[in-house]
């Protein structure tokens, strides 16, 4: 009798299939790490070739060159697959956006600058994905849902680190952490997908300038000691 299965996504997986997908995630090997990424770097061409409405699995085994099997001792679905390469657009957030390598003189301008320019990149990057998710998140409810949550965590890490400047004396202590932090993510996540995804022709450098000089700006940024 097969067992039900709890995937990492939350998702309720039954079966063999779903049996052979948890013995992966638990205990991949080198040849299954490999699979799996065939299919989801095959996914995502198929994906920005097709759309996500259009796209089929059938799109997306033929450019994997695997069984449709092989698709499912990986992936529950179409939907599963994508869920998977939209994570990717967090994972790069968390690591070069949020966990970079600040500068070791603690100084949140320098570091407000680094952030702000790699998440510029890390939207040009994925801007592909960023097109995906629009897309996909106007037929799915937990894309949608997705979306928000990581909106909400972007500005969540965003009104912490203005009260740890108000704190430190840093930034204007009558600036509502939680609106500013809320209008400057708007700002720069619209910015970044209408300049890498929706058409819109600026200069890298000079849009990231102006963008940091903005949140310094909105911030009353300043250094304390005066140095």
């Amino acid at each position: 009798m097969s067992k039900v299965i709890t995937t990492r996504g939350g998702f309720i997986a039954s079966g063999v299939s779903a049996e052979r997908r948890a013995a992966m995630e638990t205990s991949p090997t080198s040849k299954a790490t490999r699979t799996r990424q065939n299919i989801l770097t095959a996914a995502r061409i198929a994906f920005n070739q097709h759309g996500f409405t259009h796209t089929t699995i059938e799109h997306i085994i033929t450019q994997a060159d695997v069984a449709r099997g092989s698709f499912y001792t990986y992936f529950e679905s179409k939907i599963d697959v994508f869920r998977h390469l939209a994570g990717l657009i967090d994972r790069e957030i968390a690591r070069d956006v949020v966990s970079f390598d600040r500068k070791r003189s603690g100084n949140p301008i320098d570091n407000l600058r680094i952030s702000n320019r790699n998440y510029l990149t890390v939207v040009r990057r994925n801007a592909d994905l960023y097109r995906l998710v629009d897309e996909a998140s106007a037929h799915d409810h937990d894309v949608q849902k997705n979306r928000l949550l990581s909106r909400q965590q972007h500005i969540s890490r965003v009104s912490a680190s203005i009260k740890r400047w108000q704190t430190s004396g840093w930034a204007d202590q009558s600036i509502d952490p939680t609106l500013t932090a809320a209008a400057l993510v708007s700002m720069l996540s619209g910015f970044a997908q209408w300049l890498n995804v929706g058409g819109d022709t600026y200069d890298d450098d000079e849009a990231e300038t102006t963008l940091t000089d903005i949140w310094i700006r909105a911030c009353g940024l300043h250094d304390p000691t005066g140095s």
